[in-house]
């Protein structure tokens, strides 16, 4: 098992991955400091505990907007799925039947003439 030692608003802290993970840890984690030091940016000196919380609703605000997003371009995929890839299609597969009908029908009356 691997262990890491990251830095998040100037506190090192020791945390246990698989292994193999460890590079993917890293990136979590300067992502997450990348939003300590934005909450950080509000002004103040909030506590570290209230940075961190901080830091945490705006991670949640952003996965709750991808989320909704992400809903978003399920519906309109399936709404897509749910019509037909050509509208005109349609028009000329009728055209084409109609045609066909015509034709047998004239066909019809040039063997009966």
């Amino acid at each position: 098992m691997g262990q890491v030692s990251i830095r998040l608003n100037g506190y090192t802290y020791g945390v246990g991955c698989r292994d193999g993970e460890e590079p993917h840890l890293y990136d979590m984690a300067q992502s997450v400091e990348g939003w300590v030091q934005r909450a950080r940016s509000f002004g103040g000196a909030p506590s570290e505990a209230k940075t961190l919380v901080m830091a945490a609703l705006l991670m949640a605000d952003e996965i709750h907007d991808l989320r909704r997003d992400i809903r978003a371009l399920q519906k309109k995929v399936e709404k897509a799925e749910k019509q037909p890839v050509d509208a005109g299609a349609q028009t000329r597969k009728e055209r084409l039947l109609a045609l066909a009908e015509t034709a047998e029908s004239f066909m019809t009356q040039v063997e009966n003439s």
